[in-house]
C-alpha cells in the first residue's frame, strides 16, 4: 500500500503542476497533502522515521501553499510522532508548540485535541505529569466539539469515541496513570471494530504496559499474546518493536511460565 500512495502522490505532483485554475490548483494541493501525511503514516508504521518526517514536512509545505492551517498543523503533529516513537518528548513538544499557534482556535475542533492528547504523551516522556494531565484534559473539553461531519477527511479516524478513548489511554501509560489507563483502554476495545486490526493491536500493547506498571504480570502477557496475534495479522513493524520493548520491562519476571511463554511467541515464531 505505502507504494500504491506514493505513486499516487507522485502523480498528483504532477498534474498539480499543470493546472493553471487556482482554485482546481489548490484543490489538488490539498489532495497531494493529504496523501502525503498518509505517505508519512505508513513510513512511521515501516519505522522509516527520516522518510516519515519527508513526507510530513512536503505535506506541510503544500498545506501552506494551499492556505490550509488546519492540514499544516496536522501534518507537523503527524512529525511529532516520530519523536513520541523515538522517546524524545522534548523535540515532540517543540514540533507541537509550532503545530498548535498554526491552528490557533480557528481549526476544526479535531485537530486541536489531536495536539493536546500528543501534547500529553509528550509530558509524559519528560516525567512531567501535571502538564501532561492539563494537555490531556484540554483534549478531552476540545473532543467534545468533534463530529463527523466537522472533522476533516484526513483526520477522519479521530472522529468517534473509539479513537479518543484508546488515544486517552496510552496518553495515560505514557504518564504513569495505570489504573486510569486500563479503564480508557478497555473501554477503547470495547468501542473499536474488530476491522480495525491494528488499532487493536496497539491499544493491547498499551494495556499490557499498564499492566506492568502495576506489576499485573499475568494480565500483561495475556494482552501482549493477543497484541502480537494481531499484529502478525497486519506486519505492522512498529506494533511488533513494541512488543519487543516490552519483553525488556518483563526481564525481571522471566523465572514465570507465562512470561517465558509470552518471550517465545515473540521472539521465536
Amino acid at each position: 500500500m505505502s507504494s500504491e500512495v506514493t505513486t499516487h502522490l507522485r502523480t498528483m505532483l504532477e498534474v498539480s503542476n499543470r493546472t493553471t485554475t487556482s482554485a482546481a490548483h489548490r484543490r489538488l494541493l490539498r489532495a497531494a497533502g493529504d496523501a502525503a501525511q498518509l505517505a508519512g503514516w505508513l513510513a512511521i508504521d515501516a519505522q522509516k522515521y527520516n522518510q516519515a518526517e519527508g513526507y510530513c514536512r512536503l505535506a506541510a509545505s503544500l498545506a501552506e501553499k494551499s492556505n490550509d492551517r488546519a492540514l499544516r498543523a496536522y501534518s507537523l503533529g503527524v512529525i511529532s510522532y516520530t519523536h513520541l516513537h523515538a522517546g524524545d518528548g522534548k523535540a515532540a513538544l517543540s514540533v507541537l508548540d509550532t503545530a498548535q499557534g498554526l491552528a490557533g482556535h480557528g481549526a476544526p475542533s479535531a485537530v486541536r485535541s489531536w495536539l493536546c492528547e500528543a501534547t500529553g504523551e509528550a509530558y509524559g516522556f519528560l516525567g512531567q505529569p501535571r502538564p501532561g494531565l492539563a494537555s490531556l484534559a484540554q483534549a478531552e473539553r476540545v473532543f467534545d466539539g468533534v463530529s463527523t461531519e466537522s472533522a476533516p477527511v484526513w483526520l477522519g479516524f479521530y472522529n468517534a469515541d473509539c479513537h479518543a478513548a484508546r488515544l486517552k489511554g496510552r496518553c495515560l501509560t505514557r504518564l504513569r496513570e495505570p489504573r486510569e489507563a486500563t479503564r480508557a483502554l478497555y473501554e477503547a476495545l470495547t468501542l473499536l471494530p474488530p476491522t480495525f486490526v491494528r488499532e487493536r493491536s496497539g491499544t493491547l500493547i498499551d494495556l499490557a504496559v499498564a499492566y506492568v506498571q502495576m506489576g499485573q504480570i499475568e494480565q500483561a502477557c495475556d494482552a501482549a499474546s493477543q497484541a502480537d496475534t494481531l499484529a502478525r495479522r497486519t506486519g505492522s513493524g512498529r506494533n511488533r518493536r513494541r512488543l519487543r520493548e516490552l519483553l525488556v520491562g518483563l526481564m525481571p519476571w522471566t523465572d514465570i511460565d507465562y512470561v517465558q511463554r509470552l518471550y517465545r511467541q515473540v521472539l521465536l515464531n
